[in-house]
């Protein structure tokens, strides 16, 4: 327990060699059948502790997960109809969660902190404050207090009887409840388990009764050889800026018939309060010294340059990025990388890593809150990120098209107006104050019909109306795209 000693202590730095007990903990816990319960909690709840102690203390493991975490808490989360796909304004009436989640922060905090504990420990935790009775009822329309856990500090306990794993078995028939223990007196104890979404990033770990029971182990794991040569890096450097240490020796050169003969103690002084009296680097004092004692020079230490720990440090935090899913490219350098590179790259993060998460994370999080019962659903938008835009004249060139094809369809009638406002993004109108924008074309009055052809025929003016080259070349002065933007 060396490491958790080092690593929770008032006055001790983590340290490289440290993390061989972090590891040996991680493994053999999860595995060795004589380790009791009593002496696996404390032991893995440190473990995970020290996943958050890594993300908070070390700029290679916080960059990604902060990388990543702070773009998905930053997309616009809306809530749609599961009908049309349209749009629903958030309200209390529909998904209270996604305005304030609880009395303490707001909705993107929330986020934040789920998908750090997420990528740092492996599992993430929400709960909804409840009554005790309410374990039927949709959590999205009779709770108004959720809250992300502590998942370095969370605990699930299975049921006293015999665990129906891997057969027909609920919720409550494999957890029986959840606690906090922050081992600092603050313990919260029996959260019923349908109060608590646990939200694993990867598979399940460990089925065996114990701190572990049914959490995924943290991708830091696969890199803590890394990480450990980052904290050997970071401390030897550490060591030479504060500490310094010795410089070097000086030998004596005095010779008689038999070889160098060492210089005696009264000589030695002597020597040392030269030095200190009249040479060094502070004021009034010379850099050079001069002596009638024959010396040589021994150099002991060794200069950050001669180290080379730079190539080393770069290294390793590409390999602890990777993990999660972010291109070396992206890895933050002295040499950094051009802009067209690293638009490409941003894009490909949020293609391969970020909108799956934040897509699986809003579909996971409907179905517990029971949104699907309401025929809603909680979805995310990224569409205003650069590197996923063309340019401005290339996206309104596809909100034209769009617009053009349900044009088409409406007059072919086989779409409602509020089903074209749905597809470009819009709301949908109310049936009973504007019933004309649920009714498919054949199913207008000659009134109706002739109010949406004078507004279609305006529209089809506008579009095809010509624009002058000094006109365009205007605009395009005043209105530049992304693209000129960025250059």
């Amino acid at each position: 327990m060396n490491f958790f000693k080092k690593l929770f202590g008032k006055a001790e730095i983590l340290k490289s060699e440290d993390l061989i007990d972090f590891e040996v903990a991680q493994s053999s816990s999860a595995s060795s059948d004589s380790v009791s319960v009593r002496e696996e909690a404390p032991a893995l709840r440190h473990v995970y502790a020290s996943y958050m102690d890594l993300f908070r203390s070390l700029p290679e493991v916080f960059w990604p997960i902060d990388y990543i975490a702070s773009r998905i808490a930053g997309a616009h989360f809306e809530v749609k109809r599961a009908k049309d796909d349209s749009i629903v304004w958030c309200g209390r009436k529909v998904c209270d969660m996604i305005v304030a989640p609880n009395c303490l922060m707001g909705w993107r905090e929330l986020v934040y902190t789920h998908f750090v504990y997420k990528l740092a420990t492996g599992n993430a935790y929400i709960r909804a404050a409840m009554g005790s009775t309410g374990s039927n009822l949709p959590k999205h329309k009779y709770c108004d207090n959720f809250w992300p856990l502590p998942a370095d500090k969370v605990r699930a306990y299975p049921p006293k009887s015999v665990i129906p794993m891997y057969g027909i078995a609920r919720q409550e028939d494999i957890i029986s409840k959840y606690s906090i223990n922050d081992g600092w007196g603050m313990k919260v104890s029996d959260i019923p388990a349908w109060q608590v979404w646990h939200d694993r990033d990867g598979m399940c770990d460990s089925i065996k009764d114990g701190y572990q029971y049914l959490k995924s182990v943290s991708r830091l794991l696969s890199v803590m050889k890394p990480i450990s040569n980052l904290l050997a890096v970071y401390d030897a450097r550490n060591v030479i800026y504060n500490k310094r240490g010795g410089i070097g020796f000086l030998v004596s050169q005095k010779q008689d018939v038999t070889g160098t003969v060492a210089m005696d103690p009264e000589e030695k002084k002597e020597l040392r309060d030269q030095l200190n009296a009249e040479y060094g680097v502070t004021s009034g004092k010379s850099p050079i010294g001069v002596t009638d004692v024959p010396l040589s020079f021994v150099r002991t230490n060794l200069s950050i340059s001669e180290l080379q720990p730079f190539d080393e440090t770069l290294e390793d935090a590409i390999k602890v990025a990777g993990v999660f899913g972010i291109p070396a490219v992206l890895v933050p350098r002295k040499d950094q990388s051009t802009f067209a590179n690293q638009s490409t790259a941003e894009k490909a993060v949020y293609c391969g890593t970020i909108i799956p998460l934040a897509k699986r994370f809003c579909e996971d999080l409907t179905r517990w809150l029971g949104l699907n019962d309401s025929n809603v659903y909680i979805d995310c938008n990224f569409s205003d990120v650069d590197c996923l835009q063309n340019g401005m004249k290339e996206s309104e060139e596809v909100k034209k098209l769009v617009n053009d094809r349900c044009m088409t369809q409406f007059l072919a009638g086989m779409i409602t107006l509020n089903d074209w406002r749905a597809q470009i993004h819009e709301s949908q109108l109310d049936e009973e104050e504007y019933p004309l924008f649920t009714k498919l074309r054949f199913q207008m009055t000659d009134a109706e019909l002739a109010e949406v052809d004078k507004i279609l025929k305006l529209q089809q003016t506008n579009n095809n109306q010509p624009t002058s080259t000094g006109e365009e070349h205007e605009r395009n002065e005043e209105e530049p795209g992304l693209s000129d933007q960025g250059q």
